[in-house]
């Protein structure tokens, strides 16, 4: 028999019934509605919750900074209770709240990277640089692979760098530059052909450069430089024909460069100073679009390649201490936007090309250290930019240009060792920017111009060995700055301080070296010199000095090189106040009517008091006597004892018994016979 229950009221008329607060239609009804506000309730919980959880790069972020060190101006914009971190300071999100970019550069920024930066997998930007992160480099980084830029150079990261950025396939542009990274680079870093530039250097990096750099065709900017790389620059090079700038320097690199380098038609910075580089160089740029091309301080041999003529824009041509040979080749003038012209300490020969002064625009013109010779070419006039000279250490002859001295611009002008002739103009004076005028061992004549001190800038005059007359210009000193004056060796006459009396010496407070030895100074030694305190070298030696010395030289506490006022006409009493000058290594007091003697501690000076014959260690002088004292003694004891001695014997022999002495006698015979 069929049982007719009750009909349950239908789950759309419940609705109605309860939305419009009708009386509900049975316990069934009841029931549906409370079924109905039950996952109400549960959707709202949900929706909220979930609305005030933070994100997980969110999350991610709050677990980095435990280990990182934030400026409270960073960490209080970083809060747990937010939503999303979009809002952050140096965050950047995405339009779906995904953390892109993570911009901490010059924060002040402390501790380490934590692996937690692995999590946020859609980060394409992250920059650090300019901190003091510490600690390793995170591997985990390797699983961001949308990264496009990653910088986290100038910070304090050490180990080696994870393998795993290879995996970053997005990454152009790699910024680890001076950090204390150590190791190899990995292969497969090197294997990105999206990477453009690759910031790699001031570390201590070893090893090799991969030979996967081939692969990174893409690449416009390599900088190793400054790293302890070994090994030679890979053939493979070759292939990264987009290459603009190409740093190599201060490394250990060696073997040849290679000749494939011709490849890359765009290179512009080309530096691989300081390497083991040996051999000719090969390759080759007839379209040259070099700006920097410097391979000093190398192995480097042959002559200087002839397609640097084609190089129109190259403004930096640096060959110094290498072996280069032949002569400099005239095409060089050519290259109106040089600026920097560096040939020093090679085996080039023959004349200074005249066409170098077509150059307008050099500034630096080192040719020193070479075998140089003939004269120095009139139309070098025409640098009027030109701030450094350095011809010293060649043969060139010659009266040395005297428009040279003209050029306003002039910084240092380094000529020594070579035979110049001529005079120095009264221009010289006008040189506002000049700091080292530097021409010993020369043959310079006349006299020195007398407003040359005036000059503020100067810092080093050096006119030893050359046959100047005259006195120290009047205004030596007037520029305040100078640190070495060295007028020895000349035909210089007059007193000292007399021909500077307009000038106190003491306003010379920088000056560290004095020499105005083999000259013909005459009058006393100025006791103003003491006021030089900061000196460590006079040289008054080979003059006609007379009078004392000075006991306020004692006060030159930081004499250390020398004191020499040797072959003078010096009198009186050595001052004992030079006993001060503990420091002092050589002293030379002799061919002078000096009396007396002098004590000098020896604990700093040893070569002083073994070589000296005026100074001895404080204290010796009496110890010299006693010890004189007990010679006496003993040696005049021992006389005595001797005396007497043989007066004793002599008694005795000839009081001896008669029969004693027959016997001797016969003994002596019979030792004879047989």
């Amino acid at each position: 028999m069929r049982v007719n229950r009750p009909r349950q009221p239908d789950f759309v008329v419940c609705t109605v019934q309860f939305i419009c607060g009708l009386p509900a239609a049975g316990a069934g009804c009841e029931y549906k509605m409370r079924l109905v506000v039950w996952h109400c309730f549960f959707f709202l919980f949900t929706f909220v919750s979930s609305s005030w959880s933070l994100t997980s790069d969110g999350l991610a972020l709050l677990a980095l900074s435990k280990n990182l060190i934030l400026p409270s101006s960073i960490s209080s914009s970083w809060k747990a209770s937010d939503t999303t971190p979009c809002k952050w300071y140096g965050v950047s999100c995405d339009k779906k709240n995904n953390v892109i970019s993570l911009d901490l550069s010059s924060s002040g920024v402390s501790g380490s990277l934590g692996p937690q930066i692995g999590i946020m997998k859609n980060l394409q930007e992250v920059r650090l640089s300019n901190n003091s992160i510490s600690g390793s480099i995170p591997g985990e980084l390797g699983n961001c692979s949308m990264i496009n830029q990653l910088d986290l150079s100038s910070n304090n990261f050490s180990g080696e760098i994870p393998a795993s950025l290879g995996n970053i396939n997005q990454l152009s542009s790699l910024y680890l530059y001076n950090n204390f990274l150590t190791g190899k680079i990995p292969e497969v870093l090197f294997k990105n052909q999206f990477l453009e530039e690759a910031y790699l250097h001031f570390n201590n990096l070893s090893g090799s450069i991969p030979s996967s750099v081939g692969e990174m065709t893409n690449l416009r900017y390599l900088w190793l430089h400054n790293n302890k790389l070994s090994g030679v620059l890979p053939d493979s090079i070759g292939n990264c024909t987009n290459l603009e700038e190409l740093y190599l320097l201060d490394n250990q690199l060696s073997g040849s460069l290679p000749k494939t380098l011709s490849y890359i038609k765009g290179l512009k910075y080309f530096d691989a100073t300081a390497n083991r580089f040996i051999g000719e160089i090969t390759f080759s740029f007839e379209d040259c679009k070099l700006e920097v091309f410097i391979l000093s301080f190398n192995q480097i041999r042959g002559k200087i390649p002839s397609w640097i003529e084609n190089c129109s824009s190259l403004s930096k041509l640096g060959l110094v201490n290498n072996s280069i040979s032949g002569q400099i080749p005239a095409s060089l003038g050519l290259l109106r936007n040089l600026s920097h012209l560096l040939l020093s300490q090679n085996s080039l020969s023959g004349p200074i090309p005249p066409e170098i002064g077509n150059c307008r625009l050099l500034e630096w013109l080192e040719l020193d250290a070479n075998q140089l010779e003939g004269t120095v070419p009139k139309e070098l006039t025409n640098l009027s930019n030109l701030k450094k000279l350095f011809l010293f250490e060649n043969r060139l002859t010659g009266e040395f240009p005297e428009d040279i001295w003209s050029i306003k611009s002039l910084e240092s002008v380094l000529i020594y060792e070579n035979g110049f002739t001529g005079k120095l103009p009264p221009v010289l004076a006008e040189l506002k920017f000049l700091q080292n005028i530097t021409l010993f061992n020369n043959f310079f004549t006349g006299v020195i111009p007398p407003d040359l001190g005036l000059n503020s800038s100067l810092l080093q005059i050096d006119f030893t060995n050359n046959s100047f007359v005259g006195g120290i210009p009047p205004n030596i000193c007037s520029g305040k700055r100078l640190r070495i004056l060295d007028l020895g060796s000349n035909l210089l006459n007059g007193s000292i301080p007399s021909s500077v009396a307009d000038c106190p010496v003491s306003s010379l407070k920088f000056l560290s070296q004095l020499w105005l030895q083999e000259n013909k100074f005459s009058g006393g030694i100025p006791d103003s010199l003491s006021q030089l305190d900061m000196l460590i070298e006079l040289q008054l030696g080979g003059n006609i000095l007379g009078g004392s010395i000075p006991s306020s030289l004692g006060r030159l506490i930081k004499l250390g090189i020398a004191l020499n006022i040797s072959s003078n006409s010096l009198v009186g009493d050595i001052p004992n106040l030079l006993s001060n000058l503990v420091e002092l290594q050589s002293l030379d007091l002799s061919l002078n009517d000096l009396t007396g003697g002098l004590c000098i501690s020896c604990h700093a000076n040893d070569s002083v008091c073994k070589e000296s014959n005026v100074l001895k260690p404080c204290g010796e002088t009496k110890r010299v006597h006693s010890r004189y004292k007990i010679a006496l003694i003993v040696i005049g004891s021992l006389f005595i004892g001797a005396v007497v001695v043989l007066i004793l014997s002599c008694i005795l022999l000839k009081f001896r018994h008669p029969k004693a002495k027959s016997k001797e006698v016969l003994m002596e015979l019979f030792t004879r016979q047989h």
